[in-house]
């Protein structure tokens, strides 16, 4: 049986992105069909598909980062031993949880603020749209948390945990 805080993000980063991705293919397919066939075109799917859009973008994101799947120049880093990629990851890391550290109340607080704004042809306030940024910013947060300190207690000596298999494979 899966944790809880596995169950969360798993909702947050497979099972979401997945449904908005649906409304996003959904949304272009009948925007094309709307357009070409009926010469009549649909504002309000051309919204909803680019904020369909920015929403799978980030929780992929996030989703990426929870796998170690992003890509990256490695010519150098594939010649490191274990522990100097480690090192590596770990500085890395550490830079960007700092930079978040640094811009997620500022975040928080826009988003709060675009509130006020609303979208043009939906006439949904921005907040929904900008929201997904900063819960991706606390993903981020929280799997490179997870990363570096599963990577100190393995070059300590521990023994590596048993790794997820990501969704996809």
């Amino acid at each position: 049986m899966k944790s809880l805080p596995r169950r969360i993000f798993d909702f947050l980063e497979v099972y979401l992105p997945a449904a908005i991705f649906s409304v996003l293919i959904l949304s272009v397919f009948v925007q094309v069909v709307f357009r070409y066939i009926f010469d009549q075109p649909i504002p309000q799917l051309f919204e909803i598909s680019i904020y369909s859009f920015i929403w799978v973008i980030y929780l992929g994101g996030a989703l990426a980062t929870r796998y170690d799947q992003h890509m990256r120049f490695d010519l150098i880093y594939r010649k490191l031993s274990r522990n100097g990629r480690y090192v590596v990851d770990m500085f890395f890391d550490t830079l960007l949880n700092v930079i978040i550290s640094v811009i997620i109340y500022p975040t928080i607080a826009t988003v709060v603020q675009m509130y006020k704004l609303k979208s043009d042809t939906l006439g949904i306030p921005w907040s929904y749209l900008l929201v997904c940024f900063p819960i991706f910013l606390i993903l981020i947060f929280i799997h490179n948390t997870i990363s570096i300190v599963l990577k100190i207690r393995e070059m300590a000596g521990a023994e590596k945990p048993a790794e997820e298999t990501p969704p996809w494979l």
